[in-house]
């Protein structure tokens, strides 16, 4: 784009259409190292080029919930986990410590405290307790969460439909 606004004053404006786009994303709330699942959501959504009721749609719940997950208002239920995961292409947040492992495990799956104990051959008040930090599993019962989310993520990435 050329402007001449001065008739000895000649200038052009050169701007990629990658860097147009990120400038119009941040402008739109982009955040560049997201840190809240809501960031991520939002980063997601915005990269898609969708609307709130879109992402709702796709994440199988309605507007008003996807936009407190985006304002950080509400946290989603473990069992939509599996479908954020698959709507970001990856997990959000950090799986270090342990507690931080049992949780991101039960997200990737889908399962409750009962149902994730089980897996790993614990009772689920001790599950809870890892969660909770309140107590650290031991080096077999972390492998088993390490395999059981591994497995998981790959089963979450052969879903994923290719955008």
């Amino acid at each position: 784009m050329s402007h001449h606004s001065l008739p000895f004053c000649d200038f052009a404006i050169k701007i990629s259409a990658k860097a147009l786009l990120l400038n119009t994303l941040r402008s739109n709330g982009l955040v560049e190292n997201p840190i809240k699942l809501g960031e991520h959501m939002r980063n997601r959504r915005l990269i898609l080029g969708l609307t709130q009721e879109q992402a709702a749609l796709q994440l199988g719940t309605i507007r008003e919930v996807y936009e407190r997950w985006e304002r950080e208002e509400r946290q989603p239920v473990v069992s939509v986990w599996p479908s954020i995961i698959r709507f970001l292409g990856y997990y959000p947040k950090e799986c270090e410590p342990p507690a931080n492992l049992t949780l991101m495990t039960r997200r990737l799956t889908g399962l409750d405290q009962k149902q994730l104990a089980k897996k790993v051959g614990v009772m689920h008040q001790k599950l809870r307790t890892w969660e909770h930090e309140r107590e650290q599993p031991n080096e077999g019962q972390l492998l088993r969460l390490k395999e059981i989310a591994e497995a998981a993520t790959r089963i979450s990435r052969r879903s994923t439909p290719a955008q």
